[in-house]
């Protein structure tokens, strides 16, 4: 399984490589990959899985709750895992939520 990071040092290795292959007088375009973001719930929870160029990550309203995975399955099983830091994230995501609501219902009443 290979992290963001990892990812991310291929991707420069590669352009790098693209660049020391041109010369002076000729340029080589990049290849770049349309920017595609495709979201699914995850059933029986209020997560949601994004998948964005061919990487996955956990999101819970407005909130990204994992790391990036190349596989959707070891994402969805990141995401669900009932875990202390998976119970905090959602807490802490919830309460945000209600203090914007509170925030919301103040303006109204002035």
């Amino acid at each position: 399984m290979k992290t963001t990071e990892q990812l991310n040092t291929l991707t420069n290795v590669n352009l790098l490589d693209k660049q020391k292959s041109s010369n002076d007088t000729e340029h080589t375009p990049v290849e770049s990959t349309p920017f595609t973001t495709e979201y699914t719930p995850v059933e029986n929870t209020p997560f949601t899985i994004v998948k964005q160029n061919g990487l996955y990550y956990g999101l819970l309203s407005n909130h990204k709750l994992t790391e990036s995975y190349l596989d959707e399955e070891i994402c969805k099983k990141e995401l669900t895992a009932i875990t202390w830091d998976r119970i905090v994230q959602v807490i802490w995501t919830v309460a945000e939520k209600m203090s914007k609501i509170n925030e919301l219902k103040d303006k109204e009443n002035e």
